[in-house]
């Protein structure tokens, strides 16, 4: 016995084919009113559908760029670079209809006040104002980003122009109010700049003149890193507060003293460091009581200049030896040399600078 199957069904042109075997919802994707992407591969269907969006007259094909625009603003945050580019397209016909223009410059700045692209709403706000001085959307819309951008005169000003068309207007009224308040923490924040900015000029002009009335010479190097301690002047007792270094050469070391005033002496700092041995000072020869203290000055002959030392006594205030005359603050932190009272490297040492 035969197996009868009957006649073949005939395919529908356009139709989804179960028997081939594809996934139905892909052969719904290749249908342009189904389509949830744009497909990779050419599409005719689609391309005739496209290419009915051009046909027509320019304001025609304007206002459906813009209707479409309006759709995907609507969809939500996710087609807000859909609606940006129909309107975008609207704006690129040869349209003639000023009333089409103006809606899509100001619905095209309602997507970037959204997405925070605040320039380009200013932009396309101004366009739309050119066009019709009496758009309260471009006006509240450019008070919204110049809002954004801390520019609160402006922002005012967008709501006093929008306020004198329509004065009743309770969106701009709110706005109006904001940009007041925020307006006067914007004057009290600049006068506390100004006030702390007034306060650093006059404490700088105090360091200065303290400076200039010991007679310290400062020098400052071009390639000098800036470092983040300086000298400051104690405002109470009228006293100099210096950073300084100290030197060891034989052991390639130093010591950083953070706040050397200027009235105490050398001996009271190497007192405190010298406590306990250095870990450094392997023979424990450094003591307040076994150094001795240098620093070193350019001496110029002629065309010639030659690094020359100076001993300071221990009991000299660090004042009284950053007036000398040959003393030059290099970089804004004195530095000293410390050596040992005697032995090998110690004359080594300074017969360098005999030579």
């Amino acid at each position: 016995m035969s197996n009868v199957t009957g006649p073949e069904r005939p395919k529908i042109d356009g139709g989804f084919d179960r028997a081939s075997g594809e996934d139905i919802l892909k052969q719904m994707n290749k249908v342009p009113l189904f389509m949830t992407e744009m497909p990779e591969e050419e599409n005719e269907a689609l391309a005739a559908l496209q290419s009915l969006l051009y046909d027509g007259p320019p304001e025609e094909v304007a206002e459906n760029f813009k209707t479409q625009g309006n759709e995907s603003f609507k969809a939500g945050k996710s087609q807000y670079q859909d609606a940006i580019n129909y309107y975008t397209k609207a704006l690129e016909t040869n349209c003639q209809d000023n009333k089409i223009i103006e809606a899509c410059l100001t619905n095209r700045a309602a997507v970037n006040l959204e997405l925070q692209n605040y320039r380009k709403v200013l932009a396309d706000c101004a366009k739309a104002i050119k066009l019709n001085p009496q758009n309260i959307k471009a006006l509240y819309r450019s008070a919204k980003a110049l809002y954004a951008l801390d520019k609160i005169d402006q922002a005012s000003d967008c709501c006093e122009h929008g306020l004198g068309i329509e004065p009743n207007n309770l969106t701009l009224q709110q706005l109006k109010e904001t940009c007041i308040k925020r307006q006067e923490i914007l004057n009290q924040k600049a006068k506390i700049k100004e006030e702390r900015e007034r306060k650093e000029r006059e404490k700088q002009e105090a360091l200065k003149k303290a400076i200039k009335m010991r007679n310290i010479k400062m020098e400052t190097t071009s390639n000098t890193p800036i470092s983040p301690h300086s000298v400051h002047l104690d405002t109470k007792v009228q006293q100099l507060i210096w950073p300084v270094v100290f030197l060891y050469p034989e052991y390639k070391e130093s010591d950083f003293i953070e706040a050397f005033n200027e009235e105490n002496a050398f001996l009271d700092q190497l007192e405190v460091i010298f406590e306990q041995p250095a870990p450094w000072d392997i023979e424990c020869k450094y003591t307040s009581n076994n150094i001795q203290i240098y620093y070193e000055y350019t001496l110029s002959t002629g065309n010639e200049e030659k690094q020359k030392l100076i001993r300071i006594g221990k009991n000299c205030t660090l004042k009284e030896v950053l007036s000398h005359p040959k003393y030059v603050v290099k970089n804004g932190i004195p530095n000293f040399i410390i050596l040992p009272h005697q032995g090998k490297f110690q004359e080594e040492f300074l017969a360098k600078y005999k030579s």
